[in-house]
């Protein structure tokens, strides 16, 4: 029951990745304009591109992983 649901939170497909990505890419941008709306001027600005730059950051490790774990389990080397 438990490797059951362990597997429902896995990203194991390209496609589960970058559906993750685009929900934190959504949060970034509305955490972004909270903060250019609660701090004008280039600060809210800067703090905006923080928000979405770091998304570009995790977008990458999680494709990364994905890719990584499509290679081990053609290899037979599957952990989940």
């Amino acid at each position: 029951m438990w490797h059951r649901l362990k597997r429902l939170f896995a990203v194991k497909t390209k496609f589960e990745a970058f559906l993750v990505i685009y929900a934190l890419a959504t949060g970034a941008v509305e955490r972004g304009f909270n903060y250019v709306h609660h701090l004008p001027g280039i600060g809210g600005w800067l703090m905006f591109a923080a928000c979405t730059g770091v998304v570009f950051i995790a977008g990458g490790k999680i494709l990364d992983a994905v890719e990584r774990d499509e290679h081990d389990r053609n290899a037979g080397l599957d952990m989940l």
